[in-house]
């Protein structure tokens, strides 16, 4: 497309005669420029009389829409029309309040064409916009629906448009402006297929002056209040025949081209008895010619009798009931109309009669034999029909149940889950904005509850994503079941529900009680439901406690989710209130997390290593350990940080300059005769074992530091094993060609399974310490161990024992058949520089 841009230079003054540099993009009817670059189309005019009532100056380049949209915010222009919003564009532009218009995507087809639906679309040959909104929507849908489509690439929407004019596609995607503005020209009409509505703004670049923006809502505010105004002249101007004003002007010249071709024929006919011949045959081709104009207008236009009789129709109302016009001609409404609604019809004909006004009136009406709800506005007026007999009633009615419709689609899919069909984010906080307001006049306890499905990955992972909607489907049904009609029940996110309660009292404590109460059925009914493969279900609750006074909609949100977070870290299927000492921990946990971000860059970590022997007493390698010594909070535990580290994501530059460090050791040791058999463990996280590029990483630091292969043994976790088993044995299998070798870590604390033993390339069994802490005491713990050695030498794997710290522990493992131990018995782990002297 080819885009006209228009900026803006201000300065700290006034705002008049400033120069506004203004992007324009070639898409009409709503924004294009003229050859002599004057900004045209709905948006473009619009910018031109606010220019002009604010004494602005515009100035335009020529450009695409994402080279506009890229000055826009390196800030070489100041605003863009017709932008529509989004979270991500607000991230990088600036937008005004109040939108200019409404927008939509709809496919329009030619008069041979049946489209009603997405379905419909099967086998058919679409024109699309090549790279444009209407193409990835439409991809996407049919797609999800397998639907089979054929794409006819276009460049404009007029080339679509002439596609689908001359046969070589069935339909075009464009927006509902431009549809509107030419469909007819092209001999098409819209479908009833509507998709991505949008608001549009004036975009502007963040260094633009906030007062700019605020005057633009200012104008457009005062223009959408007066019916008058230079908003409403223009959005009529560019608007087609058949969407513009409900009555057209036109219309009413064709109603009094009617009585003034009567008025004329009836008194040629009084004067001229010598032509009536001629006269009437006039007459005849005068009323023909009205019937074809009145039967093309796309409204019901009729004329009722004083006795509420159908006097003339026209072919849209001959439509409407589905009879031909002579079975219409002299019935009243109770023919076609329920009883209420002929009853209402009657009452306001009979008003606009005895007053001898013209009536304007919004019609709410059913047809015989429909349930349906159709939408009418109607215009009646009296009409002298001749001066002896009573006036008739004369009515032009425009249907805009399709609209309203539309309007209530749009609005539902702005406002509500369109799974769930449960209110979304967005309204409930609006709702919550309501609630949280001091000038609101809200009064006593409130509660927020963030129920959140425990393991709900899984479900999506092991039965798919089809089984996963339907369960959040039932879990919204079940909860929706428990709760009373003035609570809110929301879906904030993919397995995230939030309840608002109001109203819960001035006693905290009473409040605090039903909140549980309810909280606890809930997760009742949550645990109630199984999907179709049996797996148990469960919920977790954060609760929080607030009042309008003391709380602001986002702190309660995020109360209620520190409290969610303390009932995950309990196990899950539990509800936690919030308090203040979550609060502090979140604080705590957030400091520790902005320290580690710094720790790899100011060499506050290091590796300490502890050494593994075997029956004989020999060092046959170590492990290597991360420590981290903060300078305020001195050594923080590794089970604090690494956790921390994973979640962040932290852990894989963490995990690199492990790797780094521990193969740099591994090659000093190839150099010194004495450490040159020593292995090296190390730890890798299951977050950085995923990488995509976690071998390239490998084999290059091998590569850089030369160091020996075979010397190297990499731990994983049960929990990575069980986590895509093929990719994970693909991984393996690749660093084992190179010599690398791997040691399943704490093995007996996971998901433990005989079969990846079997398939996984693994040298090396660590049996997890907390099964050697009580061996000597603990029945079940002794048998455990003698059973996993038993297994390990099967499978010809070494056994290494970890947390071996006493002398009795290392004689019955040796009498087992372990010969690897690790533990404090033989060395804490300690730097590099003192290991072996402590040894």
């Amino acid at each position: 497309m080819i885009v006209l841009l228009t900026s803006v230079s201000w300065s700290e003054g006034s705002l008049a005669n400033e120069t506004l540099r203004v992007g324009v993009y070639h898409n009409p009817p709503k924004l294009f420029a003229d050859e002599q670059g004057q900004l045209r189309g709905v948006l473009g005019e619009l910018l031109e009389a606010m220019a002009q009532q604010e004494q602005w100056q515009l100035e335009s380049r020529a450009c695409d829409f994402q080279e506009c949209l890229t000055l826009l915010e390196q800030g070489e222009i100041d605003l863009l029309p017709d932008v529509a919003w989004s979270e991500e564009r607000a991230q990088r532009l600036a937008f005004h309040s109040e939108p200019v218009m409404h927008s939509w995507s709809q496919l329009y087809q030619s008069s041979d064409s049946q489209i009603e639906a997405i379905l419909d679309l099967e086998q058919s040959r679409i024109a699309v916009v090549e790279g444009s909104i209407q193409q990835q929507y439409l991809a996407s849908i049919t797609e999800r629906f397998n639907i089979a489509v054929t794409w006819l690439p276009v460049d404009s929407f007029a080339a679509g448009f002439q596609a689908v004019a001359n046969g070589s596609a069935e339909a075009v995607a464009t927006n509902h402006l431009f549809g509107d503005w030419r469909a007819r020209d092209y001999g098409l009409h819209k479908t009833p297929i509507i998709f991505q509505p949008s608001r549009l703004f004036y975009a502007a670049s963040p260094q633009l002056s906030t007062h700019v923006l605020e005057r633009i809502d200012s104008v457009l505010l005062s223009w959408k209040d007066d019916m008058n105004s230079v908003y409403y002249r223009t959005l009529s101007a560019w608007r087609s025949p058949s969407s513009g004003a409900l009555v057209p002007k036109w219309l009413w010249w064709l109603v009094g081209l009617l009585l003034c071709v009567l008025a004329a024929t009836l008194g040629a006919a009084l004067l001229l008895k010598r032509r009536v011949a001629i006269n009437h045959a006039r007459l005849s081709t005068n009323e023909t010619l009205l019937t074809t104009i009145l039967d093309s207008v796309d409204a019901y236009i009729y004329i009722k009798t004083p006795a509420m009789k159908y006097r003339y129709v026209n072919r849209q109302i001959s439509e409407l009931f589905n009879r031909p016009v002579e079975h219409i001609i002299g019935k009243g409404d109770d023919e076609f109309f329920d009883t209420a609604s002929a009853a209402g019809m009657a009452e306001v004909d009979r008003q606009v009669l005895a007053s001898g006004k013209k009536m304007t009136v919004e019609e709410h009406n059913v047809l015989k034999g429909e349930e349906r709800v159709r939408t009418f506005l109607s215009i009646k007026m009296p009409l002298k029909m001749a001066p002896e007999e009573a006036p008739c009633l004369c009515g032009i009615s425009t249907e805009l149940t399709e609209y309203l419709e539309m309007q209530s689609r749009t609005h539902h899919l702005a406002f509500y889950d369109a799974l769930t069909g449960l209110p979304n984010r967005r309204l409930l906080l609006e709702s919550l904005a309501e609630v949280t307001d001091p000038s609101g006049g809200a009064c006593g306890h409130s509660a927020v509850l963030i129920v959140d499905l425990d393991n709900f990955r899984l479900v999506n992972d092991i039965q798919g994503h089809e089984s996963g909607d339907q369960l959040l489907i039932n879990v919204a049904q079940k909860l929706q079941q428990r709760l009373t009609g003035d609570a809110t029940l929301a879906r904030f996110s993919s397995d995230e529900f939030v309840v608002l309660l109001n109203g819960l009292g001035e006693q905290q404590s009473e409040a605090a009680a039903n909140t549980e109460k309810l909280a606890r059925q809930l997760l009742e009914a949550v645990a109630q439901l199984r999907n179709d493969r049996a797996l148990p279900i469960s919920a977790s609750i954060g609760i929080t406690l607030f009042n309008s006074v003391d709380h602001g909609m986002n702190g309660v949100l995020q109360q209620a989710d520190m409290a969610l977070q303390q009932a995950k870290t309990a196990g899950g299927n539990t509800l936690r209130f919030f308090n203040v000492d979550m609060q502090t921990s979140v604080l705590e946990r957030a400091s520790l997390e902005g320290d580690l971000h710094q720790a790899l860059a100011r060499n506050e970590l290091a590796l300490h290593y502890q050494v593994q022997i075997d029956h004989q007493g020999v060092t046959t390698g170590v492990e290597a350990l991360l420590r981290w010594y903060h300078p305020q909070r001195g050594w923080v535990s590794p089970g604090t940080f690494i956790p921390l580290a994973e979640e962040n994501g932290l852990i894989v530059p963490i995990g690199r300059w492990v790797l780094q460090s521990a193969c740099e050791q591994l090659a000093k040791w190839a150099e010194q005769p004495s450490y040159a058999g020593l292995t090296i463990s190390v730890n890798v996280s299951s977050v950085q074992f995923q990488q995509p590029e976690f071998i390239r990483d490998v084999e290059g630091i091998l590569a850089q530091t030369q160091a020996p292969p075979g010397r190297l043994v990499l731990e994983v976790t049960e929990s990575l094993l069980m986590r895509e088993p093929t990719r994970v044995r693909n991984t393996m299998l690749k660093l084992r060609a190179q010599g690398i070798r791997f040691a399943l870590d704490d093995f007996g604390t996971g998901y433990s399974s005989l079969s990846y033993l079997k398939r996984l390339p693994l040298d090396e069994l660590k049996i997890d310490q907390s099964f050697i802490r009580e061996l000597l005491t603990d029945k079940a713990d002794a048998a455990i161990v003698d059973t996993t050695i038993l297994l390990a030498v099967s499978l010809g794997l070494t056994v290494v024992a970890e947390g071996v710290e006493k002398k009795e522990q290392l004689n019955w493992l040796k009498g087992h058949g372990c010969y690897r131990y690790q533990g404090y018995l033989f060395g804490r782990p300690t730097p590099i520089d003192y290991l072996f002297e402590a040894y």
